[in-house]
Order: C-alpha cells, then structure tokens, then sequence
C-alpha cells in the first residue's frame, strides 16, 4: 500500500475534524470552572485549553504534554479527572510529536513518569507523521 502523502493526511483528519463533536456537557464543565475559580485567569485559561485539546488529543498525549502536578492542578480547577472525561486517544493523537515519540518506549508509564527520556515531549504538534522532525 502506498504511503499517504501530507496532503492525503492533511484531508483525511480535516474531514475527522469536520465530524467531531464535543460531550454535551463540555461547556457546563467549564462555566462551573469558570464560577468557582478565584486567582490567575491564565491558569484557568490554561486549564480549559488543556481540556479542550485533552478533548481532541485525548488524555494520554495530554500527559505527555504537562507534567503530573500541572495535569492535577488543571483537574482541580475543573473538578474533573481528565482519564474519565476524555478519550484515551484519539485519531489525532499522533500529531502530538512527544506521544509519538513515547510510543516507541516500551512502558508509556515510564515516559510519562519521567523515568525515560522522551525528546520533543513538547515540540509542536504536526500533519506529516514523522518523529524525527524537530527532534534533535
């Protein structure tokens, strides 16, 4: 079978996108984060973007991304636990380059945890599929 080309990828998840839709309840997670929440609008900011992404990415490319402590801190601020809310992945998973590259770990768990390296944890994310690039 012939390798998809970056623009085939490119219409493929366009059209993935185009289909997703979000729980019903999304947005009510957010007016009680939003209602409760007293401190630095940006960490709250940062913690609906981080469930919103979370949402598309799903949670296990999200706990590639923020560390442990920032991922419990974000589900506090929402009242809600990231595991239960959002898929585990998602077809859009691999555009995080940091879960593409901890896939090729053998224990996911140990690069989460920090007890294995994982280069580009948080480089861009990308449309072509391949770990090397940006990774040094």
């Amino acid at each position: 079978m012939p390798k998809e080309t970056k623009q085939q990828r490119r219409e493929r998840l366009k059209g993935a996108l185009d289909r997703l839709e979000f729980p019903d309840d999304s947005f009510s997670v957010v007016k009680t984060a939003f209602h409760n929440f007293s401190g630095d609008f940006t960490v709250l900011e940062s913690a609906v973007g981080a469930y919103f992404l979370g949402m598309l990415i799903g949670w296990r490319p999200l706990v590639i991304i923020h560390s442990p402590r920032t991922i419990k801190r974000y589900e506090g601020i929402l009242s809600i636990k990231f595991i239960d809310a959002m898929p585990e992945t998602t077809i859009f998973s691999d555009r995080s380059r940091g879960y593409e590259a901890a896939q090729l770990i053998s224990n996911f768990w140990a690069g989460v945890s920090g007890n294995a390296s994982v280069e580009g944890r948080k480089i861009d994310i990308g449309l072509d599929g391949q770990i090397e690039h940006g990774l040094s």
